[in-house]
């Protein structure tokens, strides 16, 4: 395959009630999950974070981490996003998987050598309509992460759309964007503002009122080498496998798929242009429905994450995020991620967040608490 040449995937279905009612039955019963990351080894956490355009030092800096109260490295929250991401794409045979988003409920931090334990169970299904689709579902994980003494570290609700592919009858349908072209002046002051973005860092997470600013983080313009770089610290999906690699997996499609992650269907394996690859190929992506190569849905729920520890700082901790995913971005797209405060209580902060791309149209929607924690929790 040439990258902008033209993609045709094997399968083109519609949501029929049969696959409905298979899917549905999945509800409660175990992922056969593929963890990728088992360890919060200072590579995997500093690859991870600079995925996400986080060299926060906290994350990446043991000479700095050491100094703080924790004496150690932390991870971002959301690396448990590293060893499973909750994105489901089990039944329905050519009916594409899109990340729609996630509920997080963080129990504790990870420190540099601790242990990560995924596992998960498939949660319900819903049946939705949308302004570009006429007819979806969303299909959601329940995952759950724990360290290597079996104490819990986060919770998570991942939700993802199944939306027919654009040739199917009640296809995905986004028209098609040309990537922004971007002028050397406007360039000079996206760097400028990214190089300047607010984190708190070591000053204590002070007084907090209703209305305060969580100022911005800013992100792009996107492009593949921001996709291969988060690539690089999180796995875009079980089918993102090399050469010899990826013809096991395809084998195994046809004669043993329970060697595969139930999470994707079978059928996934085995087409010969991976439905994943929209995340890199415009053609691809517009096959598929969407306005042009899009970037991947957990690293854009980690950018949420990235936006609350520049504003919370060291000390303080997330100890919910919610995102909720609601129109593609793509390459060429810049977006700004903010919030306000919304509550504020003796020990917890509320924010509302949104994201918003360079033409103005709010791509994405979330909230977050964030506990005084003064270091304390383990």
């Amino acid at each position: 395959m040439t990258i902008g040449t033209p993609i045709n995937f094997d399968l083109i279905a519609d949501i029929s009630e049969l696959e409905i009612g298979r899917v549905a039955a999945l509800e409660g019963t175990p992922i056969r999950v593929e963890q990728w990351n088992h360890e919060a080894s200072w590579d995997s956490v500093k690859h991870y974070s600079w995925g996400l355009g986080d060299d926060n030092p906290l994350y990446c800096d043991p000479s700095y981490a050491e100094a703080t109260p924790y004496g150690s490295l932390i991870a971002p929250p959301t690396f448990p996003f590293t060893a499973f991401d909750g994105a489901i794409g089990a039944g329905l045979p050519g009916v594409q998987p899109v990340y729609a988003g996630t509920e997080w409920t963080f129990h504790r931090r990870l420190r540099r050598g601790d242990r990560l334990v995924a596992s998960a169970t498939f949660g319900p299904v819903v049946r939705k309509s949308g302004r570009n689709a006429s007819d979806m579902l969303i299909q959601s994980a329940l995952c759950r992460y724990v360290n290597q003494d079996g104490a819990p570290v986060a919770e998570s609700v991942a939700r993802t759309f199944r939306v027919p592919r654009r040739a199917a009858t009640d296809g995905l349908a986004f028209e098609a964007r040309d990537e922004a072209v971007w002028t050397d002046a406007q360039l000079d002051e996206i760097r400028a503002e990214a190089v300047a973005e607010f984190r708190r860092g070591a000053e204590p997470l002070g007084d907090v009122s209703v209305g305060d600013i969580v100022p911005a983080v800013v992100k792009g313009p996107i492009g593949r080498i921001d996709m291969t770089a988060y690539y690089a610290g999180c796995p875009g999906s079980p089918g993102y496998k090399s050469v010899e690699l990826a013809w096991k997996y395809r084998e195994w499609a046809h004669t043993q798929p329970q060697r595969l992650p139930s999470n994707y269907d079978a059928s996934y394996f085995q087409e010969r242009v991976l439905p994943s690859i929209g995340h890199q190929d415009a053609a691809a992506a517009r096959e598929l429905g969407m306005p042009g190569a899009y970037n991947n849905g957990p690293q854009r729920v980690g950018w949420f994450a990235h936006c609350v520890s520049n504003w919370m700082g060291d000390g303080a901790f997330l100890s919910r995020l919610n995102v909720r995913l609601n129109l593609p971005e793509i390459f060429g797209d810049v977006v700004r991620i903010g919030g306000t405060v919304t509550a504020v209580d003796s020990a917890v902060v509320q924010l509302e967040l949104a994201a918003t791309n360079h033409l103005g149209e709010p791509t994405a929607t979330g909230t977050a608490e964030v506990v005084f924690d003064d270091y304390g929790r383990a």
